[in-house]
């Protein structure tokens, strides 16, 4: 369902880190060379993650008829994630930025490592690839909606180094306000959000289990 999944994306989307980290590397020699080795790591990290969740969870449905649902345990176990993690970003302590020497040492293999690291699936991202999953639609669909999360999830990195191709000096200054107005705000954002979805989650798999699975027709005489 990409009306859940596409919120859920966008609520993924407000990773401050990487658009520091983005940042950092478009004031440095060879901006837009690194930064796409960077961002290279993520899109593997985002649609490999991404398309094996997305399938695996679609292969634990259970038949109900000719339609296929994903279990309401996985909807449970999701949605007590999302509420964790709001309650750990809400109360966990800033952290401070790393230092640009270390930074300045990576090379293309460290930084396309670090994309990987760096957006391995967040529980916010997490439940947008479980709404497409419950949805079963066809294969293509499935492989567009992916797709389609993933580069939502990673445009804080995407549109920094598309815009400084073509406008390099206001792309930094832009950068470092938006970066300064995540600093503020970007914590509470990110905790409504993923409260939110987890609250529906875990209210939606609890109704589903106490119910019960619905009942089978008969078969046709």
């Amino acid at each position: 369902m990409l009306t859940e999944a596409v919120p859920a994306a966008f609520g993924a989307a407000l990773y401050p880190p990487g658009l520091l980290f983005v940042a950092f590397l478009l004031v440095n020699p060879q901006p837009r060379k690194r930064a796409l080795v960077f961002i290279a790591g993520a899109v593997v990290a985002t649609l490999g993650f991404g398309f094996a969740l997305v399938f695996i969870l679609q292969g634990t449905g259970v038949e109900r008829g000719p339609h296929r649902t994903v279990p309401a345990w996985v909807d449970l176990a999701i949605g007590i994630l999302l509420l964790g993690s709001a309650v750990y970003v809400w109360f966990r302590p800033p952290s401070g930025p790393k230092q640009a020497k270390e930074r300045r040492e990576l090379g293309l293999v460290g930084l396309l490592v670090i994309g990987l690291l760096m957006y391995t699936p967040s529980p916010l991202y997490l439940a947008a690839l479980h709404s497409i999953a419950k949805a079963h639609e066809s294969v293509v669909f499935t492989i567009f909606s992916v797709v389609l999360v993933a580069v939502i999830y990673m445009l804080v990195i995407e549109i920094p180094v598309v815009a400084h191709a073509i406008w390099p000096e206001a792309t930094l200054r832009v950068v470092t306000a938006v970066n300064a107005w995540l600093g503020r705000y970007g914590r509470t954002i990110i905790v409504l959000a993923a409260g939110a979805f987890g609250l529906y989650l875990v209210i939606s798999a609890t109704v589903h289990l106490i119910q019960g699975p619905p009942p089978v027709p008969p078969p046709p005489p």
